[in-house]
């Protein structure tokens, strides 16, 4: 049977208003009445002093259904004082009683939360003097379903705004770079175009490459997040040498910004050889150093780390234009950033704080936050402390290929697009100044082949992705021959996943796409000084 409507029940409670009246006279009549009501009712005596303030009550009557709510039998509850049965008092039903005995009114009330928390629907009135009916309904599921109805549809709401401000901001984030790339690129064609002019435009598409990988990077890392395809993998890692790397690669950054920015190692090497998902580890601190580069103008950059009892505190600290208290508490919020005028000035998506509070959450750690407006910020990064006996490599610090004309490599490169072979070619002999010959194989068969008759080969840098046969399947048939050649992935899929499954199917070491010098350079070192040690034994 359908329940009846608010105002059915309330036109009900009238009807039993008047009743109620017409029955005082006959109390054992009203009591007969009463206790077929399908509703919590009381009959109160109140008890006033002084200036007439209702100082508690006697119960007079109370039907079936409130002796049920409350938990006691009639006998417990009739000619009892509230106060004498009930701790604490809730002073809310005295002061609504107190007002329907000081002003003669009825008092109706629809979803009356009480101080229990509770909600009613209430209907009291005065019989006679200091004589109060109450009849009330407990409506407490049917409130909490409503208002959390009301909150649903407001987080629903609140979401497609976001939503929405995030796809336009996406399309501005992609289009913006597009456009420098697109549009300097046809400017470079102008064969009048002077040499300085040149050079410029050419650093501007740079820029807006490296803006839109960004972009791409972020969206596939948070979608990751979001289905749970994220796995943490741990390994042993020298935390310095990370923390080094990290320095190398924003330091060139902070010096076109003209920002200083400052290394602080809290261990010694030795100690600092932990147990963590590196690659994690380095998306959090390069997403924290990304917005202090990008939000400080003035002062300098610090990061750094201190050991505290069990754990590592790591630091961004910056003097930036910092963020608002209340803020703070949304500044890790996916899709958000601080201010809409901060969005719309330094652009971005909102999505790296979220993605760097995600990743220390798969890594045990915790993300903290410390700022104020106008005077930076500093990010803090808790994560265990987790020693390891590994012994410590060769520094890698000075990762340079020394005395390049005594090496004279021969570099097998396995890759199909030619423009990316153009490009590995200039980086090795005209950037690097390697002194070496360069063969191109232009997919997984021709590579194998060049390996199998050509045992001068040095390194093989190897692209993953070929037609005909891939790069995994072209290294498990060239180490079937060559088990000690070097070979080097070149890859374009960089998350935590792809690296252990190149390490995984044996390759030497890898390089991701986009290829930088550095990375390029610090890759071949490690190959040279791993066959030299090979070659000793």
């Amino acid at each position: 049977m359908d329940k009846p409507t608010y105002e059915a029940l309330e036109r009900q409670i009238i009807a039993q208003k008047e009743t109620i009246k017409n029955l005082s006279q006959d109390e054992q009549q009203m009591h007969q009445f009463l206790d077929s009501v399908p509703k919590n009712v009381k009959i109160i005596e109140l008890i006033t002093e002084g200036n007439e303030d209702v100082k508690d009550y006697y119960y007079r009557y109370v039907n079936e259904s409130f002796t049920e709510l409350v938990g006691k039998t009639k006998s417990q509850l009739i000619g009892k004082r509230y106060k004498e049965l009930f701790e604490p008092v809730d002073w809310y039903w005295l002061e609504i009683y107190n007002e329907i005995a000081r002003k003669g009114i009825s008092i109706n009330y629809k979803n009356k939360k009480s101080t229990n928390g509770k909600y009613y629907e209430i209907f009291a009135w005065e019989i006679q003097k200091n004589l109060i009916a109450v009849i009330f309904a407990d409506i407490t599921e049917r409130k909490l379903k409503e208002l959390q109805f009301l909150k649903d549809k407001e987080t629903a709401e609140k979401n497609d705004r976001i939503k929405n401000d995030f796809i336009s901001n996406l399309s501005h984030e992609i289009r913006t770079p597009m456009n420098g790339i697109l549009g300097f690129t046809k400017f470079l064609n102008d064969p009048d175009l002077a040499e300085g002019k040149r050079k410029h435009y050419i650093s501007i598409i740079q820029n807006s490459g490296h803006q839109l990988l960004r972009t791409i990077d972020d969206l596939i890392e948070i979608s990751k997040i979001t289905s749970n395809q994220v796995k943490v993998i741990e390994n042993e890692v020298c935390l310095n040498n990370l923390l080094l790397e990290l320095f190398t690669v924003f330091d060139l950054k902070a010096k076109e910004n003209n920002t200083p920015l400052y290394l602080r190692k809290g261990l010694s090497d030795k100690e600092s050889f932990i147990l963590t998902d590196a690659a994690k580890l380095n998306n959090i601190l390069s997403n924290l150093l990304e917005n202090a580069l990008k939000f400080t103008t003035e002062g300098s950059i610090e990061f750094g780390y201190k050991k505290t009892d069990e754990h590592l505190e790591l630091y961004v600290k910056d003097t930036g234009v910092g963020i608002k208290t209340s803020r703070q508490n949304s500044i890790f919020e996916r899709f958000t950033q601080e201010e809409k005028e901060i969005k719309k000035q330094f652009g971005g998506l909102g999505l790296g704080l979220s993605i760097a509070k995600e990743n220390t959450k798969l890594i045990g750690g915790k993300i903290t936050l410390k700022s104020k407006k106008g005077e930076g910020a500093t990010f803090f990064v808790t994560i265990p402390y987790t020693p390891t006996q590994y012994k410590l490599a060769t520094d890698t610090s000075e990762q340079t290929i020394e005395d390049n004309s005594k090496h004279h490599y021969k570099i097998l490169v396995a890759e199909d697009e030619e423009i990316n072979y153009l490009y590995m070619e200039i980086l090795l002999k005209d950037k690097i100044n390697l002194d070496c010959i360069i063969i191109h194989a232009k997919d997984g068969e021709e590579a194998v082949s060049i390996c199998n008759t050509q045992p001068e080969i040095d390194v093989v840098l190897m692209d993953l992705k070929m037609p005909n046969m891939n790069g995994f399947e072209a290294l498990r048939l060239i180490k079937k021959k060559r088990s000690k050649l070097p070979i080097v992935a070149q890859t374009a899929f960089s998350s935590a996943e792809d690296i252990e499954k190149i390490k995984a199917a044996g390759f030497d070491d890898y390089i991701s796409k986009p290829i930088s010098e550095e990375a390029l350079t610090a890759a071949l070192e490690r190959t040279r000084k791993r066959k030299e040690k090979n070659t000793l034994k």
